[in-house]
């Protein structure tokens, strides 16, 4: 997702999971496959190391659960730095975030088609 107006629909959606590291909002975009959108503002993660660091880990997460996702435009709030000791548990709970979100994106689909 490249523009504002994209951004901004999916974050006034209330597909929302929250997470102690990471804040996970999704849209159905009507396309053929998931794209990703990143918040990691300076307020929350002032150095730009653990800025990048986390963008990082959630594009290697979206793309290990793309598959899943279908066709959601999907935006990621960094809250808070991932340290390096914590790599772990923030790829298991942004996998996590990403289930919980792709299944309730899903369930409201199917009972819209019905």
């Amino acid at each position: 997702m490249t523009q504002r107006l994209q951004f901004e629909a999916v974050l006034a959606s209330h597909n929302t999971a929250m997470g102690c590291r990471f804040v996970v909002r999704a849209k159905e975009n009507g396309g053929m496959h998931a794209r990703l959108g990143m918040i990691a503002a300076r307020k929350a993660i002032p150095r730009a190391v653990d800025r990048n660091r986390c963008k990082r880990l959630v594009r290697e997460v979206f793309r290990a659960t793309q598959p899943m996702l279908a066709a959601l435009d999907v935006v990621v709030l960094c809250r808070r730095a991932v340290a390096r000791t914590e790599q772990a548990a923030g790829r298991e709970e942004l996998a996590d975030l990403f289930a919980t979100v792709g299944d309730y994106c899903g369930k409201r689909s199917a009972a819209s088609k019905r």
